[in-house]
């Protein structure tokens, strides 16, 4: 696999993720995403700036050197307090080792460790997986990488067992149908029909529990879909817009403005642009001074 720009669009992380890669690591600018789950852990370092994180019932705000382990099935969402940089990990339970267990039966009360209390090994680790996963390299030191940062994350953690946690709730599954339809018609109606719960509760639960509406929950996912692709693909923009949910390539244009402060085609050839310079300036050679 190439080298990944620094500038890579986030990953699906609203999807229940599964792609060539048995795990994805990449660093991420000016994060937004909102509450989401999916079935890989995820470990979040914070390198500048000030990112809101909310897991379950925790809300903290992250800072530099601060981490955050979130467990699979744990619905969470990140807002950024100006410009940031992170390292973002996804990786499947099955990279956990003798871990395995206790990501599958405990929670954290709050996911978060404070540069303070965090071991350096961490961010070494965290850091090697960027390079392997950017260089396609090796999945056993992958593994051994992520079991590191488990080994010195999970001391620092409170943790609760959730084995005889209750079915699913109705913003589980609210958030879990919407994440695998949000490409399709979405709406009160239909969110009401397939889940057999009145509108009222639905609504209820955008408002109090998420704290945005359907249509706005909706349209954050397409727009960060529609990013990663701009960014990752060449299909034209009228493709794009069709693939994220979008019939009318000028509501995709008011939306995509909106969310991102400019359209499509200035983000792709914005991105495009800062890549090929960042390929170009890595691929210049070095002289030395003197």
């Amino acid at each position: 696999m190439a080298e990944l720009s620094e500038e890579l669009a986030n990953l699906p992380l609203y999807e229940n993720w599964s792609g060539v890669f048995a795990f994805a690591c990449h660093r991420s600018r000016d994060l937004v995403f909102p509450h989401h789950l999916h079935s890989e852990m995820e470990v979040v370092l914070v390198e500048k700036g000030e990112i809101a994180l909310q897991s379950g019932e925790a809300s903290c705000l992250m800072r530099p050197g601060d981490c955050a382990v979130i467990f699979p099935g744990q619905i969470h969402s990140y807002e950024t307090q100006g410009p940031s940089s992170l390292l973002l990990a996804l990786c499947p339970v099955e990279m956990s080792g003798d871990f395995r267990r206790v990501l599958l039966r405990q929670a954290p009360v709050s996911p978060l460790i404070r540069e303070r209390e965090l071991h350096r090994d961490v961010s070494y680790a965290m850091r090697g997986l960027r390079e392997i996963y950017s260089q396609d390299g090796s999945l056993p030191a992958a593994r051994a990488f992520v079991q590191l940062i488990l080994a010195r994350t999970l001391p620092c953690l409170e943790l609760v067992d959730n084995t005889h946690r209750p079915p699913a709730d109705l913003t589980t599954r609210i958030v879990e149908w919407v994440a695998e339809h949000y490409a399709g018609p979405v709406s009160l109606d239909i969110l009401s029909e397939q889940l057999q719960v009145s509108k009222y509760q639905i609504s209820r639960v955008f408002g109090e529990k998420l704290r945005t509406s359907l249509s706005d929950y909706v349209n954050q996912l397409r727009i960060d879909h529609a990013r990663e692709l701009l960014r990752g693909t060449e299909e034209d923009v009228l493709a794009v817009s069709r693939a994220c949910g979008y019939e009318n390539p000028r509501t995709f244009n008011r939306e995509f403005k909106k969310l991102c402060g400019c359209t499509p085609r200035e983000y792709r050839r914005k991105h495009t642009v800062c890549g090929r310079e960042r390929q170009a300036a890595s691929a210049a050679p070095e002289h030395e001074e003197g």
